[in-house]
């Protein structure tokens, strides 16, 4: 069994992972909670608060899901972990898999060692994933992989994280590429590595997007373009993708204006593919 820091360091990348992801599960809710989402999307955190206070006191799971992920990151709150517990226990008990879900992840993040309190979180993460939730199988796959709550699985742990992946959850399509890539839980295997990377590029990710330009750079798993390989390139590079900057600027002095331009124009006009979260 892994250490209760591991423990933290999975469960908090999983809700850092969330925060965007999470107001979107509510995008085609109720007018009221969509307008929540349009404030919080034009960086207006104050007035998505407050709708989605009004509607949680009302009873409305998506919005008490909503506001509990403000509580929890201290996203234009005072972050109040206890707050965003009693919202997501509320918004879980109408049913809300995805509440379910976070609940978990919060008592893993406090289970430490006891093993009791870990097999309760899988328990409902199990739940979660079998209503469909899939960043619930990728959080079971990822504490399969990592040894937390039991041994190490690799095998059985890509295999939840490839459902999660094929439901449309972008970090699964994310580590599907790094499972073809070094071969763990399945044989390695370039041609699929650049697939599942390619997929989670195209879904704006940005690992993701750096992984591609480098196999299109050089043709691993993937037919040469370095035009391409230089437009994905710029884009994990805006979003500080470590080192991506660097490559693009590599790449640029092995190309002419007019490809380097192809690139560029690439970049500002790429358009995230929709995704299904859930």
């Amino acid at each position: 069994m892994h250490t209760s820091k591991a423990t933290r360091i999975l469960v908090r990348a999983v809700l850092c992972a969330l925060l965007l992801c999470v107001v979107q599960v509510s995008a085609q809710a109720e007018d009221t909670v969509a307008d929540g989402l349009r404030a919080y999307r034009d960086g207006d955190v104050e007035t998505a608060r407050r709708i989605w206070e009004i509607l949680a006191e009302d009873g409305d799971p998506k919005a008490q899901f909503n506001l509990g992920v403000l509580y929890d990151a201290g996203d234009g709150v005072v972050a109040d972990p206890a707050r965003a517990r009693a919202l997501w226990s509320a918004a879980a008990e109408q049913g809300l898999a995805v509440a379910a879900h976070n609940l978990a992840l919060l008592e893993l993040e406090q289970a430490g060692s006891d093993a009791e309190r870990i097999d309760a979180a899988r328990a409902r993460l199990e739940q979660a994933a079998a209503a469909g939730l899939a960043r619930a199988h990728y959080t079971l796959g990822k504490m399969m992989l990592e040894g937390v709550g039991g041994e190490v699985d690799a095998a059985r742990a890509i295999e939840l994280i490839r459902r999660a992946a094929e439901g449309g959850y972008v970090r699964a399509e994310y580590n599907m590429g790094k499972a073809y890539r070094d071969g763990l839980g399945v044989k390695a295997d370039p041609a699929m590595a650049a697939d599942w990377f390619g997929r989670a590029a195209r879904h704006g990710h940005a690992g993701a997007q750096e992984h591609l330009a480098r196999r299109l750079a050089t043709g691993d798993g993937v037919t040469a373009d370095p035009v391409m390989a230089l437009g994905f390139a710029l884009l994990a590079a805006r979003q500080d993708y470590p080192d991506a900057l660097a490559m693009a600027e590599d790449l640029k002095q092995e190309l002419g204006i007019m490809d380097i331009a192809k690139a560029v124009q690439f970049a500002d006009e790429f358009n995230p593919v929709p995704v299904a979260h859930e």
